[in-house]
């Protein structure tokens, strides 16, 4: 404690990976619905398009 507020936590390395990996799970689901809501088809490119891109081959 530190002028009566918590100054750290102390947790087993697997809980705060969990906690971790859980934010970064929350972070991806945010942005895919947020992609979601402004997405627009006339603006999407077919998968074979998105290849020739950036030089992969389909």
């Amino acid at each position: 404690m530190r002028d009566n507020h918590p100054a750290c936590v102390m947790l087993p390395i697997a809980t705060y990976e969990a906690l971790i990996n859980e934010l970064e799970d929350m972070r991806i689901d945010a942005l895919a619905a947020e992609r979601a809501a402004t997405f627009d088809p006339a603006t999407a490119i077919s998968h074979e398009e998105m290849c020739k891109r950036f030089g992969v081959e389909s």
